[in-house]
């Protein structure tokens, strides 16, 4: 029985460092190519200037929403051509009488509406805007100035419906903030080669921009387990259409400040994740859907499978080691003789290591995690050089991430799902 399970850990951790040196490589054969397109290229679209509205849906959020709109009015873009459409989703704070101090501003569309979700909210939107290209931009997010600039020059391939920014950490200045600053920036890497693959499977709420055409051909957001703005992604590819990634358009979001609201947060979005996947299963394995549904999407579970596994085994060692533990001094009737309880001694057999197999692809898998996030660092192009958030995010995100897998697959069982705040 170890043996077998000796295998199959070996096999995850093997099949999860392959895929991580398959996208290592994939991006540097990418960079060698030279394909990327810059906001200094003359492009057709970004030389037009075509009209853009942004979409700003809001729900209790008086404490962010001026400064989210504030930084999408001092975006480098041409006034004329740039709209900002507020929604407010049924506001019970101060959120509606906080922006009607924009209700005069050429730029700013202000409406209001009943609660009924944030992707109702962004349908509104869409429904009342007849920009050639729609954006969304949450109320807890701030977009640098450049960004859409960045952007709007991925548009010139017609094949391409929706391009998503490269998302930060605003002021990570906590052990959480800082394990989520590290999880950015490894996001800022694995997204760009997912782009490169043409296997994007999320347009996220914050700044991702889209033809408008893509929701007259695919349809408008749905509920999608509280995660629109991922059921959306699989949809568009779906139907074979692209997404891709401008890694220098950088938006910064405000990251959950306790555990308890990174714990909600994060069981909505893998929940959402293994849910909407399992809508579009079809699409796992099946050749006709190429990177995606070959590679990005049987990753993905096997990972989330992997990860069960590892979890489980853990817990069960450690139940079996205390049970003989309770075993043994029940067995000489609690009582403790320290003086035969020997203390090892640190000889030079210590630094000797028997490497298994398993344990020498995890610490392979840790070096190419350092990597990945000071290389999704460097694409962005923000200085930070700070060790700190790589040290929290291999230490912390291991302890906090089996609570919200495992929720959010007990939630999946039970056909529940996750509550949006």
């Amino acid at each position: 029985m170890g043996y077998l399970l000796t295998i199959f850990s070996s096999s995850v951790v093997f099949l999860l460092v392959y895929f991580q040196v398959f996208l290592l490589l994939t991006l540097f054969e990418h960079e060698e190519g030279g394909q990327e397109p810059s906001k200094g290229d003359l492009s057709h679209t970004l030389y037009r200037r075509p009209t853009v509205t942004i979409l700003v849906p809001v729900f209790n959020e008086e404490t962010t929403v001026e400064k989210t709109i504030y930084s999408i009015l001092d975006l480098n873009y041409p006034s004329e051509k740039l709209k900002i459409m507020i929604v407010d989703d049924g506001s019970v704070d101060n959120t509606w009488n906080l922006i009607q101090k924009f209700v005069n501003h050429p730029q700013i569309l202000l409406h209001q509406k009943e609660n009924g979700g944030k992707y109702t909210a962004l349908n509104y939107g869409i429904k009342h805007t007849t920009s050639e290209f729609i954006g969304c931009l949450d109320a807890d997010s701030f977009v640098d100035r450049e960004a859409l600039n960045y952007i709007l020059p991925y548009f010139d391939d017609e094949q391409t419906m929706a391009v998503t920014p490269s998302m930060k950490i605003q002021n990570p200045d906590s052990m959480l903030g800082l394990m989520q600053n590290a999880e950015y920036n490894l996001g800022v890497f694995t997204r760009k080669i997912f782009s490169i693959l043409d296997a994007q499977y999320v347009t996220p709420g914050p700044f991702s921009i889209f033809r408008k055409e893509a929701f007259n051909k695919v349809g408008v957001y749905k509920h999608a387990h509280n995660t629109e703005d991922l059921e959306m992604a699989l949809r568009l590819q779906e139907k074979h259409y692209k997404i891709t990634n401008a890694h220098k358009a950088l938006v910064y979001t405000a990251g959950p400040r306790t555990l308890y609201k990174l714990y909600k947060q994060r069981v909505r979005w893998t929940g959402g994740f293994i849910q909407n996947i399992i809508d579009y299963r079809q699409m796992i394995l099946n050749p006709k859907y190429g990177n995606f549904g070959m590679l990005i999407l049987p990753t993905a579970l096997y990972s989330i499978i992997g990860s069960l596994f590892f979890l489980c085994y853990s817990a069960f060692n450690i139940a079996r080691q205390a049970y003989e533990q309770y075993i043994h001094l029940k067995a000489v009737g609690w009582n403790i003789d320290w003086s035969v309880i020997n203390i090892p001694q640190l000889t030079s057999e210590w630094w000797y290591y028997n490497l298994q197999p398993a344990l020498f692809l995890g610490l392979l898998t840790i070096i190419l995690i350092i990597f990945g996030v000071w290389y999704g660092k460097r694409m962005a192009g923000v200085p930070d050089h700070r060790f700190s958030d790589i040290f929290f995010f291999l230490v912390l995100y291991s302890l906090v991430s089996p609570l919200w897998l495992v929720t959010s697959v007990y939630n999946t069982i039970r056909h529940r799902d996750a509550a949006w705040r």
